[in-house]
């Protein structure tokens, strides 16, 4: 494999600056719900959903289960706000989640790494250079006020990305934004899935859609970062 830019520094842990915007939209919530809190939780939830009670939600009210296939026990819109953060990627049915999220909840936050991230070599930790994170089964980006999901299917490592392949990594090393994608709504969840053979065909434009979605991705991100950190992508090189 040809040799090229590497990754300067890895953000694999939440950007705080995004985590404090968050928690400043949660703060006037009195009922606040988290997906996959693992062992960062979210300061400002109430109640939280995982596959189990990790030590760091030593006496919060948590509810274990399996949130690829369970519902959650939980009534509809009993919680003003949910923040779900590098968990829907993980799953290989995060529609359901998606659908739980939007009936549950009033409004929320959820975060993935983004498919600049997923398309990138050399991401994942001491891994091979292979694209994105090795566990991960979707490309997730915001297009048109939806969270898109485009399945990451292992033909992934043998698709030539041309002019993109350099510039991915031009991205992340710019700014940690670039690293994640950053869906919030309000009333509605909405969610689509990309289908080969009826969005797409792998051995005809799956590359095409990868490159729409970095290209999707790269502009909400500088949107993301007008409307909270005016300026901070200006800090580096135009890319």
């Amino acid at each position: 494999m040809a040799s090229g830019p590497t990754i300067q520094k890895h953000y694999w842990a939440p950007f705080e600056p995004m985590v404090k915007k968050v928690e400043e939209l949660a703060a006037s919530k009195s009922t606040v719900l988290e997906i996959g809190p693992g062992q960062k939780p979210f300061a400002r939830a109430t109640e939280f959903v995982d596959w189990r009670e990790f030590p760091e939600l030593k006496g919060k009210r948590v509810h274990a289960l399996n949130i690829n296939q369970d519902h959650l026990p939980l009534a509809d819109k009993s919680f003003e706000f949910v923040y779900c953060r590098h968990t829907l990627e993980d799953l290989y049915n995060p529609f359901l989640m998606c659908l739980e999220m939007d009936r549950v909840a009033k409004a929320g936050y959820i975060e993935t790494p983004s498919p600049i991230a997923e398309s990138a070599r050399g991401v994942d930790y001491r891994s091979p250079p292979w694209r994105g994170y090795h566990h991960h089964r979707y490309f997730v980006w915001v297009e048109n006020k939806t969270l898109m999901f485009l399945p990451k299917y292992p033909v992934i490592e043998h698709i030539d990305l041309g002019d993109w392949e350099p510039r991915l990594i031009e991205l992340l090393n710019k700014h940690p934004l670039f690293w994640n994608t950053y869906y919030f709504w309000d009333g509605a969840l909405s969610y689509r899935l990309l289908e080969h053979d009826k969005d797409f065909r792998i051995t005809k434009d799956y590359p095409q859609r990868i490159i729409a979605a970095i290209e999707q991705s790269r502009e909400h991100t500088r949107q993301i970062a007008a409307r909270f950190f005016p300026g901070e992508l200006e800090k580096g090189a135009s890319v």
